[in-house]
Parts: C-alpha cells; sequence; structure tokens
C-alpha cells in the first residue's frame, strides 16, 4: 500500500508535479494519490493544485532521515550509537524509547518522530508536536551512577541543549530552571527526562528533547504560552532539521559521559550566564501551593536558590513550575 510519505518526498515548493506522473511513478490509481495528498494536507502541510500543472508544495518540508543524522554525528558519538529509529508517528518519543532493550553500558539508543500524537513536557503538559515542523527524539541511555545523584543531570542537560542550539547560530538564548531552553525570552526548547532502576544502582534513563525549529511556518499552532522556533532566530536559515539533531545528540552524549566520569565543572557559574529568572522577584507553583521568593540561581547539586524572607532555601527538582512574577 501507498504510503503518503512516498508521495510527499517527491513534491517540491519550486515546480509542479502532475497527477498523473504520480499515478504512473508508484502504479496506482487517482483516487490513491487524492488520498495521500489529503493525508498531507490533514498534517498541516499546504499543497496547491493547478489544472494542468499538478501538485505543489506551499512550504518546503524538511524530513528527517536517519542516515544522514549518523553521518553527521561526531566520532564520539557515532562509536557508541547502538540503534535509532526515524518514526513517521507515534505518541510519545519516551514512551516508545521505554520499551526498547536497554543498549550496553557505555552505549546509547536514539528515537526520533516526524510527529507526536502525544508529546508530553514536565508536569504532563502537552508538548505541540506537528508533522516534519521540529524535532522530537528521546535518548536511551543505561546510567552507571547510583539514581540519587542524577538530580544534577537536569541543568547539564538543559545546558548541553542551550550549547547545540547556540553552535547553530540561534541567538538570544537563556535557560529557565529546571531545564528549559528559551530564545528572546520565548519558550524554544525543553527536557523530559524519566528514568527507572535501582535507586543505588545502574538504571534506564531516558532524555526526551522538544526543540521548535520551523514550527512558525505552520498555520494553527495552539499553543498557552509564549514560544517561538529556531527558523525565527536564526539569520539565513541553512540547516536541516537532521542537523539540529546531530549537534543535539553530540552534546548530550558529551554531557552525559562527562556525568558518568564525574568530569562536568562549572555548573553553577555557566548556568549563571544563561540564568533568565537571574535576581527576579518569582513563584513557586505546585498543585495549589505558590511560593513567592527572588531567584539567586542554582546549586552545585542543580537546585534552585529562592531567597524569601525566611532565608535561601534550596528548591529541588519536582512537580514544580517556575514562573516570574507579574
Amino acid at each position: 500500500m501507498l504510503h503518503f510519505t512516498e508521495v510527499l518526498t517527491l513534491l517540491d515548493n519550486n515546480r509542479y508535479c502532475s497527477g498523473q506522473a504520480l499515478v504512473q511513478r508508484f502504479n496506482v490509481t487517482r483516487a490513491t494519490i487524492h488520498n495521500c495528498i489529503a493525508k498531507i494536507e490533514s498534517l498541516g502541510i499546504s499543497v496547491e493544485l493547478i489544472r494542468g500543472l499538478g501538485y505543489r508544495l506551499m512550504q518546503p518540508v524538511d524530513l528527517l532521515n536517519h542516515a544522514e543524522i549518523q553521518s553527521k554525528l561526531s566520532s564520539q558519538a557515532a562509536n557508541k550509537l547502538a540503534d535509532i529509529q526515524c518514526l513517521q508517528e507515534v505518541d510519545s518519543t519516551n514512551r516508545y524509547a521505554g520499551e526498547l532493550e536497554l543498549p550496553q553500558p557505555g552505549e546509547f539508543s536514539l528515537v526520533l518522530a516526524e510527529m507526536q500524537t502525544a508529546g508530553k513536557g514536565r508536569r504532563g503538559r502537552q508538548w505541540v508536536s506537528p508533522y516534519a515542523a521540529n524535532v522530537y527524539l528521546s535518548v536511551l541511555w543505561p546510567l552507571q551512577r547510583p539514581l540519587h545523584e542524577a538530580g544534577i543531570l537536569s541543568p547539564m542537560l538543559a545546558i548541553s541543549m542551550l550549547t547545540a542550539l547556540g553552535q547553530l547560530d540561534v541567538s538570544g538564548l537563556s535557560l529557565k530552571w529546571p531545564n528549559d531552553i528559551y530564545c528572546h525570552n520565548k519558550k524554544l526548547a525543553g527536557l523530559l527526562i524519566e528514568s527507572s532502576g535501582e535507586i543505588n544502582g545502574g538504571c534506564k534513563m531516558i532524555i526526551g528533547m522538544g526543540v521548535n525549529v520551523l514550527m512558525s511556518q505552520f498555520e494553527n499552532v495552539n499553543i498557552d504560552q509564549q514560544w517561538t522556533d529556531m527558523y525565527s532566530y536564526t539569520q539565513d536559515w541553512q540547516h536541516s532539521r537532521n542537523d539540529v539533531v546531530a549537534k543535539l545528540v553530540d552534546s548530550t552524549v558529551s554531557t552525559l559521559i562527562q556525568f558518568e566520569n564525574n568530569t562536568f565543572e562549572g555548573l553553577v557559574e555557566i548556568w549563571s550566564q544563561w540564568d533568565l529568572m537571574k535576581d527576579k522577584h518569582v513563584e513557586l507553583h505546585s498543585g495549589q501551593f505558590v511560593q513567592a521568593g527572588v531567584a539567586r540561581g542554582i546549586d552545585s547539586d542543580g537546585c534552585l536558590l529562592l531567597e524569601t524572607s525566611k532565608g535561601v532555601e534550596k528548591i529541588s527538582v519536582g512537580d514544580i513550575s517556575l514562573r516570574a512574577r507579574v
């Protein structure tokens, strides 16, 4: 059965492709081609049809390619990659990765998707995931250090993501505790880290990453907070989503290795350079509980330092939302 992606890969935004050419190429009926076009449009991709000329994409579509991603990885990451899967559609890359066999120590598996139907962020929030617009990936890593030491990974990996995005010429980046990346004060990317295993032994670590790449080109994106994408703040955009994935994976693997070897240095100082909430009046929300204070950065364990009338309190990562106080 013809899959819509086979048609999509033949369409272009610079030239028309006739329906008859598609019928002959795939040896199917016009109705089949029509159904594929309808599926493509249902994903938010605009297709123009002009009688006598054929079909044309209104905007270019940047599809993931696992072979291209592998070719762009650093030798360090490439040598440790046990498996890579590029899915067309999945409910959640983190959920899917969690059902995979754990790689050998020192290796990792990578799950990518063109679209998530039930993508999620921290605190169970929906992560809007339109087709071929952004990057949705999960790294499955067999953590060798005890689970109780892994709390520091949240800010470490957020720094890692920011570094990767900066290498792709994105300007105006900042960090919001515990692991969100902002661009010109709008949310650009986020992390969802999940784990299972023994408290004092090795465990399964899943690092889910979502990055808005080309979402501004899609209509009717419904997100309940200010957001932006890489395309909007990168001069003369010349990157592909495969470039973004490779940079993220390289930086993530390097950071995980540093964590395993206890060689990551300067966490507090690096975070301070990019801290969006530093010295601002903020509120911490957890269910119905709200705590106000002044954000004073993080400590060496990755905890938020919140100055209140009672002094400076350490807030660990949990079911908490940090917001600027209005």
